[in-house]
């Protein structure tokens, strides 16, 4: 079988930001698409798995497989009313994640396409969808192995690994690394360390990366990781390439140029083989 490749949908955080100072690195919110051999895996639901439907469909190439909700807060959910491939009957997609709060991720899943909010509800569109609730253990999606890690985020949020033959891939969207959220402890380097062992020797890590030191200082606890501190994630879990994801909506492409410039620097001073760059729209990534 092939070796995986990874395509870049929606790199954007917390709300889509169209417009002239996103024309490199996107303006749609979180969608990345893994494709290997005939699976296709997508992760998050954001605006940009509008452009992905449209291309899956129009390619000829399959049109079924699985959907990994990292969480259902709207910027991961919200494009999903527009993915084409879900109207056609033909097709079957599963769609995984974890429990919410209080009601099943399904529950709050449809409830984006209730009537009060959108024309079309989900119970009216053509393909058959599988809704697959997350238990914490590994499972398998076709002949990809999936493993599954809680994020620290408010609400419940995962992360996964996908093993594929010898290549992993680890989406890690959103997440604050614990020791800077609650401070320097045997507890919060505890879960830094748990975090660190689920991305070891990945082919790649895709991690949130939304943050400034200076406005993480204003939104600390809000479920987001500074830049410098994904990186140091990627050398400490000694992953092979770090795709820095999640951008704030106010990073324009000049400001995602300047923070890659700084993640480049820190790396060469730790002397680090990590590969880092910013994830884009339209960026393939062959494993």
């Amino acid at each position: 079988m092939n070796r995986p490749r990874v395509e870049f949908w929606g790199t954007r955080g917390s709300i889509p930001s169209p417009g002239p100072k996103t024309l490199i690195y996107g303006g749609n919110t979180s969608c990345v698409c893994i494709r290997w051999g005939d699976e296709v895996l997508i992760c998050d639901a954001g605006t940009g798995i509008r452009p992905l439907g449209f291309h899956l469909q129009n390619s000829g190439g399959p049109a079924s497989g699985h959907v990994f909700i990292g969480h259902t807060h709207w910027d991961h959910i919200q494009g999903f009313p527009f993915f084409f491939p879900a109207y056609m009957p033909q097709n079957t997609w599963a769609i995984h994640s974890a429990k919410g709060v209080g009601e099943s991720f399904e529950t709050i899943f449809r409830r984006q396409m209730g009537i009060n909010y959108f024309p079309v509800e989900v119970g009216d569109m053509a393909a058959r969808l599988e809704f697959s609730q997350v238990s914490g253990r590994p499972f398998e999606a076709g002949p990809v192995k999936v493993s599954t890690i809680y994020t620290n985020h408010p609400g419940i949020c995962v992360g996964y690994r996908f093993q594929m033959g010898d290549a992993a891939v680890v989406y890690l969207t959103d997440h604050e690394t614990h020791w800077t959220h609650m401070g320097r402890s045997e507890y919060s380097e505890r879960l830094d360390r748990e975090v660190a062992d689920f991305c070891r020797g990945a082919d790649l890590l895709i991690c949130d990366s939304q943050y400034t030191d200076a406005e993480y200082e204003k939104k600390r606890g809000w479920g987001h990781s500074r830049w410098r501190d994904t990186v140091a994630l990627g050398v400490s879990a000694e992953v092979k390439r770090l795709a820095l994801f999640h951008h704030d909506p106010e990073r324009s492409d000049a400001d995602v140029d300047a923070i890659v410039a700084q993640a480049l620097e820190l790396l060469g001073k730790s002397k680090s083989g990590v590969e880092c760059f910013a994830a884009r729209e339209g960026q393939t990534i062959q494993l």
